[in-house]
């Protein structure tokens, strides 16, 4: 069961989270997670992602009157938006306007994925934040970046995980979508590292900025190797090539009860899985003696070692490779939530969502800090849960 007490790194922050979706919400629960005080303001219709499936049992959705103790989203908010709490302002109400800045004035961080120029539109962008409290720093999401940091063709388009992963290079490294949205998660992963880069910077000088990170951006960023193999070739890499192209074996291979990874980086790991496979003929064959002669014989050395791994099972590999190289099962959810590792490492939390609900379990914070352990303290917000007690906690009336 989640504890009750709100403890990481970041206990000494507070950001305000107007995000939504995937990408921003992301970002702003890795700060959460890490301890800060995140607010998430949600309009009266609430995060859209709250009506994502799959539900608990005594699941209403935002547009009733009353959720009566229950749980008003599902699984995929559930999974970004824990340790947040939920206030519900209309930001196209002055008095709702008014609210907002002065929960801006006191904190460290706004945070925001919307379209380009949308809080700004509302008289809520960086500009007016920033001068009421100059230490801010403003950070948001975006498909394609913001003017700001950098025009683009395609500032005002709206972007979401599969348009960012096509545009930057990901689908056709692959040959189709990377799932779990990738183009969301990374992206939001910078944005949180950024808000901290940016407040240590603030605490320094005394002064915040404006960040943002594009979902383009971050997709090339993420493929650094890529890119620079074009600039020293001049040619894309293969569509869709799972194996490695700097290393061989690094690849999947067939098992009698699914797949392995198995992934050689160096001459001994070679050596190591050849007594394995007991073919010790293949440390001295020219054509895999070296890293260089697996390359250029990649599909005769896949050939070698499918004839080995299809003969035993996942475990029966593992055994045998016993850790000496770095290997691992193709594994399901419903393998990891068996794995010894998951339990030994507390990646799995329980909280009570609400209701009559049983306990749910959410993967846990991988950062793991020896002097300020992090927890999972609070529950996933309903719409406006926390409306009444945030803002007196800040000193502030609605008008």
């Amino acid at each position: 069961m989640a504890e009750a007490e709100r403890r990481g790194p970041l206990e000494d922050l507070t950001v305000i989270d107007c995000t939504r979706a995937l990408a921003g919400p992301y970002g702003a629960g890795l700060l959460a997670d890490l301890g800060a005080r995140v607010i998430k303001i949600e309009p009266p219709t609430g995060d859209g992602y709250r009506n994502i499936p799959p539900f608990l049992p005594d699941y209403a959705p935002v547009y009733k009157e009353e959720v009566e103790g229950g749980t008003d989203f599902g699984a995929p908010f559930a999974a970004v938006n824990r340790n947040k709490r939920s206030v519900c302002l209309d930001l196209k109400d002055e008095a709702h306007k008014e609210v907002f800045l002065k929960l801006c004035d006191q904190a460290d961080a706004v945070v925001e994925n919307m379209r380009s120029g949308v809080m700004d539109r509302l008289g809520l962008g960086y500009d007016v934040i920033s001068a009421r409290n100059p230490k801010i720093v403003y950070a948001c999401v975006r498909g394609f970046g913001d003017p700001r940091t950098g025009e683009s063709p395609y500032a005002d388009w709206p972007s979401l995980d599969a348009a960012a992963q096509s545009f930057g290079g990901l689908v056709y490294a692959n040959d189709g979508l990377v799932t779990p949205a990738f183009a969301d998660i990374f992206p939001g992963t910078l944005m949180a590292l950024g808000v901290v880069s940016a407040i240590h910077s603030a605490q320094r000088t005394g002064e915040g900025q404006f960040l943002d990170v594009a979902m383009y951006d971050a997709m090339m960023a993420f493929q650094k190797m890529a890119v620079a193999r074009y600039s020293f070739t001049g040619q894309p890499d293969p569509s869709g090539l799972q194996r490695g192209l700097t290393l061989y074996p690094f690849d999947l291979f067939p098992t009698r009860d699914g797949r392995i990874a198995i992934a050689v980086a160096q001459p001994r790991h070679w050596d190591l899985l050849c007594a394995a496979m007991e073919r010790a003929d293949l440390m001295t064959d020219e054509r895999s003696i070296s890293n260089e002669a697996r390359l250029k014989n990649v599909d005769w050395v896949e050939e070698q070692i499918c004839a080995w791994t299809t003969q035993h099972t996942r475990v029966e590999i593992m055994e045998k490779l016993d850790g000496n190289i770095p290997l691992g099962p193709v594994q399901s959810m419903e393998d990891i939530y068996k794995d010894p590792h998951v339990e030994a490492r507390g990646m799995l939390e329980a909280v009570q969502p609400g209701g009559d609900n049983p306990e749910i379990t959410l993967a846990a914070m991988p950062i793991k800090f020896t002097g300020t352990p992090t927890t999972l303290y609070q529950k996933p917000p309903t719409l406006g849960e926390h409306t009444a007690e945030v803002l007196a906690e800040f000193g502030i009336e609605i008008g």
